[in-house]
């Protein structure tokens, strides 16, 4: 048994160990034109928001450990699929439309941040207050960019 649980530990090992020679892209592409927000708003963005929904990603030191590194990529590759605050200007005003609402809903239901990345992110939690701060710049941004 103690043998097995030898070879096992070893070969879980070898694998972890050659896992690292897959790296990820952690280059971030120039910022085209950050969002425009009041101060306060911007602020909670990119202490909540940027890292994933943006091209000024802060990659972490576990970012170059896999396979923790493959699931970080996924989130950012995804996060600025969905949303990107450098890219914000190119994006047509009925798109940005949908953006702000998909992200008040998300924010509302507290999905955004996801609980994960607050853990290992504490400033990225986000009290009912700034949730609501959030909230009412979506609407506005909204009713200004929705004729």
């Amino acid at each position: 048994m103690a043998r097995r649980l030898r070879i096992a530990v070893g070969a879980l090992a070898g694998v972890l160990i050659a896992a690292q020679a897959f790296r990820i892209d952690r280059t971030n592409p120039p910022v085209e034109q950050d969002v425009a927000a009041p101060a306060g708003v911007e602020a909670l963005l990119r202490r909540a928001c940027y890292n994933c929904h943006s091209h000024e990603t802060v990659w972490p030191w576990y970012s170059h450990v896999a396979p923790v590194s493959w699931l970080l990529a996924h989130d950012v590759s995804e996060g600025r699929r969905e949303l990107n605050f450098s890219t914000w200007a190119a994006y047509p005003g009925a798109k940005k439309v949908r953006k702000l609402r998909k992200s008040a809903d998300e924010v509302a239901k507290r999905k955004m941040p996801p609980w994960y990345y607050a853990l290992v992110h504490p400033e990225a939690r986000l009290a009912d207050g700034e949730r609501e701060m959030l909230r009412a710049w979506t609407a506005e941004e909204i009713a200004r960019l929705a004729p």
